[in-house]
């Protein structure tokens, strides 16, 4: 089965999302724009994971728009869901902050003058989850922050930053891209702004930072929660294919995905729900409507 192509949910601390002030717009018809961060993060999606600290409705009881704080180590998101999000505003009309959520959602700027430039997540999802997925959350987003912080250290040594030198040197070319488009905005850098904020959140859920690398603790985690990544592909790809070939805009039937899934695969129901669960708490998934499942994008 074909695989459609969707954009990523970047992982991003708040204080790298917050810092950034460029917004590229799409060059095809329909296609993405991007609000890329002085590391390069190319975001139109955005996968975050803290505390809601306060909502408040700045709408009305018929038409209600939600504005939120969400916070992780390192600042806050603000968050809004209103009437083309009608599921989603009314989840987070029945939060009582302070819980730990998970958002997914598209990056939203506003200028209202000249030298102010405001960030925003547009939430498509948001549901509550546990301390531990927000502790997995901040090492997922460390991880990307490490990845960025090498691509912007390495094409801080060349005269000139060149997308295929950093390519040929092994890093990702949407990274090296991003990372160029940055470089070509951005005033100045603060590559010790951002290792402290890495050390930092790290230090944050890992005290064995200080005796282990990031990489060693990643390898460690994923070794005790190992995950069939082919069996996530496969229930994705059921749910992509239904939804394309049947224009279904409330997603696909949950047990009718289950029954596909099982046809091609010998596994239970059990192993199923499980994959399911994995992909919501990825933010990949949610429930457009009760019994419902849809992809993100």
């Amino acid at each position: 089965m074909s695989m459609i192509n969707r954009e990523v949910a970047w992982r991003v601390f708040a204080r790298e999302f917050n810092d950034s002030t460029l917004e590229m717009e799409g060059t095809e018809e329909r296609s993405p724009s991007y609000l890329v961060t002085p590391l390069g993060a190319k975001i139109n999606r955005i996968y975050t994971v803290g505390v809601l600290t306060e909502r408040e409705n700045i709408g009305d009881p018929e038409e209600p728009m939600w504005r939120a704080r969400v916070t992780d180590p390192t600042g806050t998101f603000f968050v809004s869901a209103g009437q083309y999000q009608p599921e989603v505003a009314t989840t987070l009309g029945h939060m009582e902050p302070p819980l730990f959520v998970a958002v997914v959602g598209k990056s939203s700027t506003y200028q209202p003058d000249e030298d102010t430039f405001l960030t925003s997540i547009r939430a498509e999802m948001i549901k509550e989850v546990t301390e531990e997925q927000r502790d997995q959350w901040i090492i997922e987003a460390a991880t990307s922050l490490k990845e960025r912080l090498e691509v912007a250290i390495e094409a801080s040594k060349m005269d000139e930053v060149s997308v295929e030198e950093l390519v040929d040197l092994g890093f990702d070319e949407n990274l090296a891209e991003g990372f160029k488009q940055a470089n070509e905005h951005y005033d100045s850098l603060s590559f010790d702004k951002y290792e402290r904020m890495l050390e930092d959140s790290l230090r944050y859920v890992l005290p064995e930072y200080e005796t282990q690398s990031i990489e060693e603790i990643q390898e460690e985690k994923e070794g005790e929660d190992r995950r069939d990544e082919e069996l996530e592909s496969l229930v994705i790809d059921v749910i992509s294919n239904l939804e394309e070939e049947e224009k279904l805009e409330n997603g696909v039937e949950y047990e009718r995905v289950k029954e596909k899934v099982m046809e091609e695969e010998d596994i239970t129901e059990d192993e199923f729900e499980e994959t399911v669960n994995n992909l919501r708490s990825d933010g990949k998934l949610y429930e457009p409507v009760l019994g419902n499942l849809k992809i993100i994008g």
